[in-house]
This record gives C-alpha cells, sequence and structure tokens, in this order.
C-alpha cells in the first residue's frame, strides 16, 4: 500500500498551489461579521451552542439571514469567486441547522425534528435550499471531501462548530484545518497499531464515496474496497504520524465504524453562584 505515499505528496501539492490562488488574495466581498459575532456569543471552545440564549435573542441571526436573502451582485460580474460561494454555502448551511432546531427547541435530538434535512430551508438570493441540497450542491461543485468534516449537524458526533465564520480568503485554510483537527480526534478516528484497531467516524462510512475524488486509485488493494482505501489514503495525508501511517500501510485490520451520537451538541452554561457566605457569630 505504498501508494499512500504518492497519494500524499500528490495532494500535497494541490494544497499548495491552491494556497497561492489569486482569489486567496481578494478582497472579501461579503461580509461575513454578523454570522462571525454570533458564533462567538454563542459557541464555546468545543463547538457546542447556547441554544436556549440564542433562541432569546435571535437579532443577530435574522441580521445575517436578511444578508443571505439579498445577496448583492459580485463587482466582477454575475458570479461570484469560487472561495467566496464556499465560504457563503457553508455559512448559510449552519444557519439553517442552527434555524431548525431553535424553532422547536427545546429538543434533546435533531432526529426527533421530521424531515429535518429535507424541510428545513435557508434562503440565499431567490432560491430557497434545503439543507441536504446545499451540501449536494456543495460537494458536487467544489470537489472537495473536506467539506464533509466541516459541516456542523448540531449532534455530538458532529465535526466541531468553529467560533468563527467561513470567508472567501480563508475558507481554503479553514477547511483544512477542519480536517486535520478532525482525523485527529479521537472521537472520529482511532487507529491503535498495539491493539490493531481502527475505528471511524460514521461519516467516513456514509460519505466514502466523496473520498475517492482526490485520494482514489486503480491499483488492486487487496481486501478494501475503493472507497475504503481512499479514506485510508485521505486519513494517512492528515495524520502526520509516521507510526499510524505506516499501520495503515500494512492494511492488516479491519475497518469499524462508530456509531453517530444524535444527541443534542448543546452547551449548557452554569449559573454563577453569588450567595454570600454565612457571617460567624
Amino acid at each position: 500500500m505504498r501508494v499512500f505515499r504518492s497519494l500524499f505528496y500528490f495532494v500535497v501539492f494541490q494544497f499548495i498551489v491552491s494556497s497561492f490562488s489569486p482569489l486567496r488574495a481578494a478582497r472579501v466581498l461579503f461580509d461575513h461579521s454578523t454570522w462571525d459575532q454570533f458564533l462567538k456569543k454563542y459557541v464555546n471552545e468545543k463547538g457546542e451552542m447556547d441554544f436556549k440564549s440564542a433562541k432569546a435573542d435571535l437579532s443577530l441571526l435574522e441580521d445575517y439571514e436578511k444578508q443571505l436573502a439579498h445577496l448583492p451582485s459580485s463587482e466582477e460580474g454575475n458570479s461570484w469567486p469560487r472561495e467566496e460561494m464556499i465560504a457563503i454555502y457553508l455559512n448559510a448551511y449552519h444557519v439553517g441547522v442552527v434555524r431548525g432546531i431553535l424553532s422547536v427547541y427545546p429538543v434533546p435530538s435533531i432526529q426527533q425534528i421530521p424531515g429535518f434535512w429535507e424541510n428545513h430551508f435557508i434562503q440565499i438570493v431567490d432560491e430557497y435550499l434545503s439543507l441536504d441540497q446545499i451540501r449536494r450542491d456543495l460537494i458536487a461543485t467544489v470537489k472537495d471531501e473536506k467539506i464533509h468534516l466541516a459541516l456542523w449537524t448540531g449532534a455530538k458526533s458532529s465535526p466541531r462548530l468553529r467560533q468563527e465564520a467561513f470567508t472567501g480568503p480563508q475558507v481554503e485554510g479553514q477547511l483544512f484545518l477542519a480536517a486535520r483537527e478532525f482525523v485527529k480526534s479521537p472521537q472520529f478516528v482511532q487507529i491503535d497499531p498495539a491493539k490493531n484497531k481502527i475505528i471511524l467516524s460514521r461519516i467516513f462510512k456514509w460519505y466514502g464515496e466523496d473520498f475517492e475524488l482526490d485520494f482514489a486509485t486503480v491499483e488492486d488493494q487487496g481486501e478494501f474496497t475503493r472507497t475504503e482505501f481512499a479514506v485510508l489514503s485521505f486519513l494517512a495525508h492528515y495524520l502526520e504520524e509516521g507510526e499510524k501511517i505506516n499501520f495503515l500501510e500494512e492494511g492488516r485490520y479491519k475497518i469499524k465504524y462508530n456509531d453517530y451520537d444524535w444527541s443534542l451538541n448543546e452547551w449548557i452554561q452554569e449559573k454563577s453562584q453569588n450567595s454570600a457566605s454565612p457571617a460567624s457569630n
């Protein structure tokens, strides 16, 4: 499975080339600061959201929704730069998840919200897109498997919701960091050479075929399917740990997937204790 090595260098080259794209140096065309304020106010470092407080004050969320609904045309023509559109749709997806949860909050799990992914829409200009549509369109248009590791679903087994908005000039780096963080987190990826085990997030099972975009190979990979090998190659690229990469290359293991915990990824802030200590007699 030495092909892992060649794939690694190929993807590194692609990332370096894309990092120096002229679009990365372009000024911000769409202002995401309102959504950024919302995230910094209601999301903690773990990616948990304070839904209770957010529902009590919807002003920032509503203001950003209005911005998305009245998205202006790019000054450079009828279309926005690729990176800007990626940022807009990533942020819009998360707005839709938040709005869908808040519409029925309190709720212990989004699985208890019927048709959540198909029936909750976000308006972008004159289009109303479901959460499913946004995910599919992003992958089909952008062709970047890292999207799946950056989209927050409001569940405990979801990728972390970051405390910052995606922006055009930063989105490539933000996606790279999200993917690297996901792969290195024991919550999502457990690779233990000593115990000869590999346990992965179910996201890699659900969307495994999309990882073939950059990491598939035509070579025979023995017991692994084309999709499984693409996922393993993706992991090897982002792990940056020699022992684990060597273990993956040996291929002497079975891939297992964690159950997905759909419980609400909620930040419950504890009330401060302001009571004075009793006076001594």
